[in-house]
């Protein structure tokens, strides 16, 4: 075979190659794993002090059953995704309003005991205030499929911590 047959062969091989993979160069999924109907986030906070506070998104679906959904990016933050029937939720605690237990003691080994600040985790994506990215996985390739336009719902103030 002459060097030019070889580089049309290697080239029409990658080209194939290229077109079978359903991601984009920036790393979404061009299309919808799942039917997304209506999606939204709200904020709450605990009326009582320490009670905590954050937002939730919420991911109304048809059906999940073909994919296994894994976490949701919003904000800058990365949390476990939460399937409850037809709806994925993603619960995004805030720094605000959160307990804080102090221990003040002579003995530094009793203060070390103290709770460190709330620590997030961090979503490597770089998202508008009203997107998120949902990140699931088909047999064993992980994907990632963003959700633009979430409308805000009303803000949620509870008498205490609010129920999981």
């Amino acid at each position: 075979m002459s060097n030019r047959n070889r580089l049309l062969f290697y080239f029409l091989i990658s080209m194939s190659f290229y077109n079978c993979f359903p991601v984009k160069s920036n790393g979404f999924t061009n299309k919808a794993p799942l039917e997304i109907t209506a999606p939204y986030y709200n904020s709450w906070i605990a009326g009582v002090q320490g009670g905590g506070a954050g937002i939730n998104v919420f991911l109304p679906v048809s059906d999940s059953q073909k994919i296994k959904i894994d976490s949701i990016h919003f904000r800058g933050q990365k949390v476990k995704a939460v399937v409850k029937g037809q709806l994925i939720i993603g619960r995004f605690k805030r720094d605000i309003n959160q307990q804080q237990d102090i221990i003040m003691s002579s003995d530094p080994k009793e203060e070390y005991q103290n709770k460190l600040p709330f620590k997030h985790e961090r979503s490597p994506f770089n998202l508008a205030d009203d997107a998120c990215v949902l990140s699931y996985s088909i047999g064993d390739k992980r994907l990632y499929y963003k959700v633009s336009n979430l409308k805000q719902g009303l803000a949620e103030a509870y008498p205490s911590v609010p129920p999981n």
